[in-house]
């Protein structure tokens, strides 16, 4: 007999989410609770992937606009490349 309890675990903890910027918010917040020292860097890219394994596919830029709102200390301090583009935020 198989075991699907992970399966189905994992399956409600992937259910529920009810817009891109849901998944995005509660990714970085998950993300900020479990690692509180990472870069910003770190916490973006993270989200980014976090949220396209969960079939959404948000921009770098909106999930680096709500980790300001998060952490306003870094508001024009953040510098980074999404693809070819160079973004301040």
């Amino acid at each position: 007999m198989i075991d699907t309890s992970s399966e189905d675990t994992l399956k409600r903890h992937h259910s529920g989410y009810v817009s891109e910027a849901n998944v995005i918010h509660r990714c970085l917040a998950t993300y900020m609770d479990m690692f509180s020292n990472m870069s910003p860097e770190w916490y973006i890219n993270s989200v980014y992937y976090s949220c396209n394994r969960k079939g959404f596919n948000p921009s770098r830029v909106d999930i680096a606009k709500l980790f300001v709102l998060y952490r306003s200390e870094w508001k024009g301090k953040i510098f980074f490349q999404d693809g070819s583009d160079f973004i301040l935020i």
